[in-house]
């Protein structure tokens, strides 16, 4: 049998902490949802008009992805079957000391003499040989996690002109303003083996398994967030990428 829960790595890397470079300031955000705020409220036939809504001063965020690549090796045995073609007048085929009796078109084991196979137009038949196969794979992928655990694609250059210098510095300053997901490393680890081996059937006799990790990240994306109102106090969350300064 696969067991993921059992799974876990031999070899972990510290994780690395990666902060993204804010590109905006406040003021370019205002600017940038002042231009967006009434498609915020209505519809396209009625919107409200620019000065009935409020844009309250954003505030910014850092929230966290976390990045892990990881590689696995497993040696198994799994029982599969194999079919071959025998000629019409085999009725039963020896391997060792195994005999095979011959499987007819309809699925039903019987012997049938080499007359009555010419008779329907058979020139060949089916032996199914059921058999355990040694099977040894590996494996390598890797999952990005968001501030929710909820994996997802991540779109961010990580080069080191796009980070900060003073990782720990920002953090700290920002420490009222960041958002983690509340997984622990161990259910990271075991998101990643999930994804590793959900290609593998689950009967499966394992000999030997290996599972490491090669690359562990978390890297925190500034996003600025803020309330709009219209004049009917409907209010509206608008978030604005920090370093793009497109709304999420």
């Amino acid at each position: 049998m696969v067991h993921e829960e059992n799974l876990k790595p031999g070899n972990v890397p510290s994780k690395q902490t990666i902060v993204l470079r804010t590109k905006l300031l406040p003021q370019d955000v205002v600017g940038v949802l002042e231009k967006k705020k009434t498609s915020f409220f209505g519809s396209t036939l009625r919107r409200p008009k620019p000065d009935e809504v409020t844009v309250e001063s954003p505030q910014l965020y850092f929230e966290q992805f976390i990045f892990v690549l990881g590689h696995y090796d497993i040696d198994f045995n799994r029982d599969t079957s194999y079919v071959i073609k025998v000629d019409p007048d085999v009725t039963e085929v020896t391997i060792g000391n195994e005999k095979f009796p011959i499987l007819n078109k309809s699925g039903v084991w019987k012997k049938f003499g080499k007359k009555m196979k010419e008779g329907v137009g058979i020139s060949k038949q089916d032996l199914e040989i059921k058999v355990s196969e040694n099977v040894v794979k590996s494996m390598t992928d890797s999952i990005y996690l968001d501030n929710n655990g909820l994996e997802t694609a991540f779109h961010y250059s990580t080069s080191s002109d796009s980070v900060e210098n003073y990782v720990q510095k920002v953090l700290d300053i920002n420490k009222d303003h960041i958002r983690t997901n509340n997984l622990s490393d161990d259910d990271v680890f075991l998101k990643l083996a999930h994804k590793l081996k959900d290609s593998l059937k689950h009967d499966l006799k394992i000999n030997h398994e290996e599972y490491l990790i090669t690359e562990f990240r978390e890297i925190f994306v500034p996003i600025y967030e803020t309330k709009c109102y219209d004049n009917k106090n409907k209010v509206v969350v608008a978030r604005v990428d920090a370093i793009t300064g497109k709304l999420v």
